[in-house]
């Protein structure tokens, strides 16, 4: 498999991030802060989580090389592709039921406004292709960054990460979130 270039990333990024905003305008603006799953988070909640996953992996992307190398060291194994990272999230994250770190959640009852959580979903879409677009090609396989339940990625699989974490919500969404 051919190892995508930053431009096809970005692309691929923005195609996530539009399909599901596209995907939340669809629905009736009284769902959006709706439990509509009994104890499970509410389309706000969801795309909140997706906001605050996406800033965090953008500030680690923005720390200087010299000091993502001595906190984490290099990346000294083969990279893995897209679809190994969609296996090795599906079976770490999803049949483990891996529990999303409190820092990633919506404070219980909270409700948000829904122009207002997209525009700083855009916003941190935004953000996080400008720190990308400040990476040379062959740095995104070299250097790694600690995931909460996926160990050390490399900067590629941080944007692989992104790309299928923000589909894994969406495919939640649309299989759980119809009235």
């Amino acid at each position: 498999m051919e190892i995508p270039t930053k431009d096809k990333l970005i692309q691929d990024l923005k195609n996530s991030f539009q399909e599901t905003i596209d995907w939340i305008n669809e629905q009736p603006e009284s769902h959006f802060n709706e439990e509509i799953i009994a104890g499970k988070w509410s389309i706000a909640a969801h795309l909140y989580h997706l906001i605050k996953s996406t800033k965090s992996v953008s500030k680690g992307l923005g720390m200087p090389r010299l000091g993502l190398r001595t906190m984490f060291g290099k990346n000294n194994r083969t990279e893995r592709t897209y679809n190994e990272m969609v296996e090795k999230y599906h079976e770490v994250v999803v049949q483990n039921s891996f529990k999303t770190l409190k820092v990633y959640e919506a404070e219980k009852n909270r409700t948000f406004e829904r122009a207002a959580l997209i525009k700083r979903f855009q916003e941190e879409q935004k953000d996080f292709i400008t720190v990308l677009e400040k990476w040379k090609e062959k740095d995104l396989a070299v250097y790694v960054m600690p995931h909460p339940a996926l160990g050390k990625l490399t900067i590629r699989e941080f944007v692989y990460f992104t790309i299928l974490h923000t589909y894994h919500h969406l495919e939640n969404l649309k299989t759980n979130y119809i009235k």
